[in-house]
């Protein structure tokens, strides 16, 4: 993977940490406000990737929008 798919992938599961679930088009307004540069299909190909490898879930919230959300891996006590 190269260091920008690397970078972009740190940078979306720090925002989805840090803000919580967003839309796509919240998620590139936010990752551009600090001047992370990407073009749609390098963050459509990054966020497969998170999701394929279980860390993000994305769900269709209307015809055009995407909500992403970041799974939480941590494991329930007593469970």
């Amino acid at each position: 993977m190269s260091k920008l798919k690397t970078s972009l992938k740190h940078a979306i599961i720090n925002k989805l940490n840090v803000e919580g679930a967003m839309t796509d088009k919240e998620l590139m307004d936010s990752l551009r406000k600090d001047n992370i540069e990407f073009s749609l299909r390098e963050l459509n190909g990054v966020l497969l990737q998170l999701e394929i490898n279980g860390l993000i879930i994305t769900r269709w919230a209307g015809k055009d929008k995407r909500r992403i959300e970041k799974v939480n891996l941590q494991k329930k006590e007593g469970g």
